[in-house]
C-alpha cells in the first residue's frame, strides 16, 4: 500500500490493495425475512477507485435485531462467481418459498452430508 501508515497491513480485499473501491451496488436475488433475523444472497458490484474496473462478488449475509433495537450483520461470505465448465454462474437459490421451517436437525444434516462430500472428493484425488 502507498499509506507507510498501514505498511505491513493485510491488502486484502476490502481495501483493495490500498486502492479502495468508489462505489458498491448490491443486487439481492433473494432477502428472506424471519420474524427478528434475516438473511440476503446475492451480487454486488465493486468499483476500484484507481481503475474504475468492476468486480462482481457473490455474497450471503445474515441480519439479526439486537437488544439495543439495530439490525446488525450477524453472518456474511462473499466469494468470486462459480465459473462451471459451460461458463455459466451457478443459480443458488429459487424465489419458491420453503414448504417447511428449517430445524437444527436439518441444518446438523447437511452439515454431515457436506462433511462426507469433502472426504469423498479428497480420496478420489
Amino acid at each position: 500500500m502507498k499509506n507507510d501508515k498501514f505498511k505491513g497491513e493485510d491488502g486484502g480485499f476490502a481495501i483493495n490493495g490500498g486502492r479502495g473501491w468508489s462505489e458498491v451496488v448490491f443486487r439481492n436475488h433473494m432477502i428472506d425475512v424471519r420474524g427478528t433475523t434475516a438473511h440476503a444472497m446475492g451480487e454486488y458490484i465493486f468499483t476500484d477507485a484507481t481503475s474504475g474496473d468492476d468486480v462482481t462478488v457473490q455474497y450471503t449475509f445474515g441480519y439479526k435485531r439486537c437488544g439495543d433495537g439495530q439490525v446488525r450483520i450477524c453472518l456474511h461470505h462473499s466469494s468470486v462467481p462459480y465459473q462451471g465448465s459451460s461458463g455459466g454462474v451457478c443459480q443458488l437459490w429459487t424465489a419458491a418459498p420453503p414448504v417447511r421451517s428449517v430445524t437444527k436437525e436439518d441444518v446438523r444434516n447437511a452439515q454431515k452430508a457436506w462433511g462426507n462430500a469433502i472426504k469423498a472428493i479428497t480420496k478420489a484425488l
